[in-house]
């Protein structure tokens, strides 16, 4: 009798043996996959003594149905793993004779590589070193690897050929995040309504149970995108359900499998959805800021450290890397009006950004956007792309649906009358769901108990209705009618309600409950909690989200609009409404864990913002200057940089000078306008900050404020330093030099030296370079200066380092990083690394280079530090070319040429010659 239990598939580990251990970690993991006889598991530990390790090693890599490739640093670094292993492993993925699943062990620069258009391991590519429990890491690696052995196994048995596909991680468990919700999807046309479903996103206004209506339109917006339509337009009055309606796409499509009426299908199973909204906080038109946003909300914070120029090229290939489905709302907040009334992008960037998106023949994202107003100049830029682009003006719902709606929200008519009552209401709307839904909460409050026919006499029996009004006409009476409305609305609600829901019109974002019901004073919590509970059941305030365990709610716009409005025509009681805010984000916020840094100190940004449109400029001033608990031990302003987030300190440090010039105190304004040129500096914005500096340094020469004086000096010479006019740089070193002698600035005197010795160095002027750094390594230790200190040790390992003297070098260096990481001084850190792996590239301990060198590029990248990332990138070119990885060194050297030659710096011509050795002119 034949056995119908399928033979195991054999599963090959390609990995370094410096990783050893964690090979053998998950080698215990599949235990189990073993002992039920679903797998058998070669790796080179394997061969026996005597054998030809090279052809058992070639012949199990032939011969295996599952290739496991451990990814690693010193993976990709070693020949044999990369170049022999890996490169075969993804031809038989690509020949449909084996599956390859790539793994990624610990953090590495893995991107872009062959095996990187394979679905790796674990869960969100988070690589299994960096997860808090190492063994819940790869239990999920191993469930992932079980799923496709028991496809596999099904495919042999029925004699089916391996397909060409990745296999999918286990979808992640949700994590709340305000206007964003990710999942990844199945394997397969399952993901697309063939068997399994995915997760869902996290959706904003979408709820299936509440639902109705707009079939066709859906069924129509679905083809098109199925059929390869890549950008989509929605576009609406305020309230009318655009962004319902686009959620709703995306959860028929991403999650529910439907598949439309098309015969193409172009959307891939692994696409993610996200959801960015431009009307949350601080709107900018900005492109830059929106383009950061949406690059943040799929998980890649490095942009925040780039160019402007490099901004849209990145976020291009973001897309064409991996496919996502961007919900982008409220675009109408990048839109300015024209003098002929069309609407048109305030950056023309974006314009730009989305005519490529289209052209790109890669990119298999797809971005529907909603809007109050239709972009004309998107439009005339994109016409010619016919079937990649669609728009759709989004009306009221249609007349067979608004019972369906009302009844949803529970209000049903009894009789006729009642029925034809709802029907005039909804009429005079035009189907607006919003005021519908709003409706219905009106019917089912205390007032009216219910009753339809109570609330028609009380409101509605005698309103004037003309359905043969032109429908122009009618569109904008539809809008005034609804604002009118919920005008109307928010003043007729009860007391406590009414002040609830004005007071908290002033939050920007959404909010935890409990901030709502802080914000009405001298009130019983239970009157608090009623009045909370009358704003949901009207449906003027809605659930949103789980953050930090707390739930968070918002007003919609339409809403909110009119309650801020009626909020500041009392004076008094809209200042106290937006000063109790910034003391609710000060004293309250809890930021969500495993939050990009911005989010942790969000609860200053947001009091900073309440606090300037009062005017209170103490209390602004005070934030800006709030010491933070982080192992720098910096102040809020300075600590925005140090995380890296300069644009986000260029409008602090811009409301801080304005503030310094309306009150006429000339050394805050000087001391604004250097701050604000080291933001513009750590950018590679050179000219910009060169002229900051030069205003701050005429304020403080004018004012006699020698220590700013000296400053201004000292930061010009920076900037000269960087563009590599060494000699200028020097001699403004020298003069903040004499100044911080003269007034005894002791730091500043120890810190100008070590300045000094770098330009030196630079110049190849070694001895004199040291002599400066071991004085300003003394100073430092004088006075208990660590962070000088180690910049002292470092600036000394780098002349050794020249010297060729290089186990003095890297002892140097080493001492840099134990400061650097004790202290929490994140630049020294990268900047040590750096130096002891570029010191390791001299002495050929490639692994060992390899492994600093990608730690520094790490942390530049994420400090934001570019003049010595591109170094970090220079570096690794220079590494990979010594190993004879030609390619991987060309990819280096491509990053680090364009953005040195971005920033200007002059490690422009060492790139240009690492450029033409590799091969090109």
């Amino acid at each position: 009798m034949t056995s119908s239990v399928p033979p195991p598939l054999q599963v090959f580990i390609s990995y370094s043996h410096k990783d050893e251990e964690l090979r053998e970690e998950l080698d215990i993991h599949l235990a189990n996959l073993k002992r039920q006889g679903k797998i058998g598991v070669w790796h080179d530990r394997a061969i026996e003594a005597g054998a030809e390790w090279d052809a058992e090693i070639k012949h199990q890599l032939e011969t295996a149905d599952i290739i496991l490739l451990l990814i690693t640093p010193r993976f990709v670094a070693s020949n044999y793993c990369y170049d022999l292993e890996m490169q075969r492993a993804v031809q038989r993925h690509d020949e449909g004779s084996a599956r390859v699943i790539p793994i990624i062990v610990k953090p590495c620069d893995w991107q872009d590589s062959p095996f990187s258009k394979l679905q790796v391991l674990p869960k969100d590519a988070k690589p299994v070193t960096k997860w808090d429990d190492r063994d819940e890491a790869f239990l999920n690696v191993v469930q992932g690897i079980r799923r496709a052995v028991e496809t596999l196994q099904v495919k042999k048995s029925e004699g089916v050929p391996l397909e060409k596909e990745a296999i999918a991680p286990t979808p992640p468990l949700l994590t709340p995040a305000i206007g964003t919700g990710e999942r990844a999807l199945g394997t397969s046309e399952r993901a697309l309504g063939r068997g399994e479903r995915p997760f869902a996103p996290t959706f904003s206004t979408y709820k299936a149970e509440t639902w109705t209506g707009r079939a066709e339109t859906v069924a129509d917006l679905t083809d098109a995108l199925i059929a390869g339509c890549r950008l989509l337009i929605i576009y609406g009055m305020t309230g009318i359900g655009k962004t319902a309606l686009a959620e709703k796409l995306a959860a028929d499509l991403l999650v529910n499998g439907a598949v439309g009426t098309s015969d193409r299908l172009f959307l891939p199973p692994e696409i993610k959805f996200h959801r960015i909204s431009f009307d949350i906080g601080t709107p900018s038109t900005d492109f830059t800021r929106g383009a950061i946003a949406i690059l943040q909300a799929i998980g890649d914070d490095t942009a925040q450290q780039l160019p402007d120029e490099q901004i849209l090229l990145y976020l291009l290939k973001a897309l064409e890397q991996h496919p996502y489905w961007l919900q982008l709302d409220s675009l109408e907040y990048l839109l300015r009006q024209s003098s002929d009334g069309s609407y048109q992008f305030a950056d023309a960037v974006w314009v730009e950004f989305f005519g490529q998106l289209l052209n790109s023949p890669r990119s298999q994202s797809r971005l529907v956007l909603t809007s109050q107003a239709l972009p004309a100049d998107l439009v005339d830029r994109i016409y010619r792309y016919d079937q990649l682009w669609h728009e759709y003006s989004l009306r009221g719902l249609e007349a067979d649906h608004w019972l369906d709606l009302l009844r949803n929200y529970g209000i049903t008519p009894s009789t006729d009358t009642e029925r034809d009552h709802l029907c005039a209401i909804a009429s005079y709307f035009q189907g607006h769901p919003l005021i519908l839904k709003m409706i219905a909460g009106d019917i089912r409050s205390r007032l009216f108990g219910g009753s339809i026919t109570k609330y028609w006499t009380e409101y509605y029996n005698c309103q004037p209705h003309n359905p043969r009004q032109p429908s122009s006409t009618l569109r904008q009476s539809q809008e005034q009618r609804s604002r009118q409305w919920v005008s109307q609305t928010i003043q007729q609600l009860p007391d406590l309600p009414r002040q609830m829901l004005q007071r908290c019109a002033v939050f920007r974002r959404p909010v935890a409950e409990s901030f709502y019901l802080q914000m009405l004073e001298d009130v019983s919590d239970s009157d608090r909690t009623a009045a909370l509970t009358t704003l949901k059941s009207r449906n003027l305030v809605e659930d949103i989200d789980i953050q930090a365990g707390q739930l968070l709610i918002q007003q919609h716009n339409l809403i909110r609009d009119s309650a801020y409005a009626q909020l500041k025509a009392n004076s008094s009681i809209w200042e106290t409404a937006e000063r109790t805010a910034a003391c609710l984000w000060l004293t309250a916020y809890i930021s969500p864990s495993n939050t990009e840094r911005i989010e942790t100190v969000r609860g200053y940004l947001e009091a900073f913002e309440h606090y300037c449109k009062v005017k209170d400029w103490n209390a602004v001033t005070l934030i800006a200057w709030i010491k933070l608990n982080t192992p720098t031990d910096n102040y809020f302003c300075w600590q925005l940089g140090t995380w890296g987030y300069y644009r986000e300190q260029i409008p602090l440090f811009r409301k801080l000078l304005d503030i310094a010039q309306a009150k006429s105190n000339c050394q805050e304004e000087g001391w604004a306008l250097g701050n604000l040129g080291n933001a513009y500096l750590s950018l590679g914005q050179y000219e910009q900050a060169i002229t900051l500096y030069q205003q701050s340094l005429t304020i403080s020469t004018e004012i006699g404020d020698r220590e700013g004086e000296g400053s201004g000096l000292g930061n010009l010479g920076n900037a000269y330093l960087s563009l590599g006019q060494y000699e200028q740089a020097i001699t403004l070193y020298q003069q903040s030099l004499t100044i911080s002698t003269e007034i005894g600035d002791r730091e500043g005197e120890g810190i100008m030296l070590g300045n000094l010795g770098s330009a030196y160095l630079s110049l190849g002027q070694y001895e004199q370079a040291i002599a400066l750094y071991q004085q300003y390594l003394t100073i430092s230790t004088e006075i208990g200066y660590r962070q000088g200190e180690g910049s002292g040790l470092g600036n000394l390992g780098n002349a050794y380092l020249s010297l060729g003297q290089y186990e003095q070098a890297i002892a140097l260096y080493q001492q840099y990083l134990t400061i650097s990481t004790e202290i929490g001084y994140r630049q020294g850190k990268g900047v040590a690394l750096m130096g002891w792996g570029e010191t390791q590239i001299k002495l050929q301990q490639y692994p060992e280079a390899l492994e600093n060198s990608l730690a520094a590029l790490a942390v530049f990248r994420e400090i934001g530090d570019k003049a010595n990332e591109a170094e970090a990138l220079k570096n690794l070119t220079e590494l990979h070319q010594k190993l004879g990885e030609a390619d991987v060194a060309r990819e280096y050297c491509e990053q680090a040429l364009a953005l040195a030659t971005e920033l200007g710096i002059p490690l422009v011509e060492e790139c240009q010659k690492l450029w033409e050795e590799l091969g090109f002119l």
